[in-house]
């Protein structure tokens, strides 16, 4: 028992066991429009294409975006930071956290048939998302 406590001691701790942090969204509100302006940054950690998080994005929040350069994307209507916030960690749970063991290593596959897949690249189960 001691030489498992001696063992144990000499493990480094780790603080959080959430390996996924991802930044806050970065967005400007001018009048009727949002200005993100992170959301490259975030797809890059989360690795997923921009694309399906912004069309994940425009059916949560029912507001168009339109990108305007350098990876600044203008979604129509008033939207809070929390709310942008809110809607990426729904996506992160939904397309990107494994729902056997919880990790974000993960990758999205089609079958044949069209059915989106979200593969776990630690454990390796497999397991159908709702398609956007």
């Amino acid at each position: 028992m001691e030489w498992l406590d001696r063992g144990l001691s000499k493990v480094p701790k780790t603080e959080s066991k959430d390996r996924l942090n991802i930044p806050s969204v970065e967005c400007i509100n001018e009048k009727n429009k949002t200005i993100v302006q992170n959301l490259n940054q975030i797809t890059d950690m989360l690795n997923r294409d921009v694309k399906h998080l912004l069309k994940y994005m425009t059916l949560r929040l029912a507001a168009p975006y339109s990108e305007i350069g350098e990876g600044r994307y203008v979604f129509k209507g008033r939207i809070l930071p929390k709310q942008l916030d809110t809607v990426i960690a729904d996506y992160i749970k939904s397309y990107v956290e494994c729902p056997v063991c919880k990790r974000p290593d993960t990758k999205l596959s089609r079958e044949k048939r069209g059915i989106i897949q979200l593969v776990c690249l630690s454990c390796g189960a497999v397991s159908p998302v709702k398609s956007l």
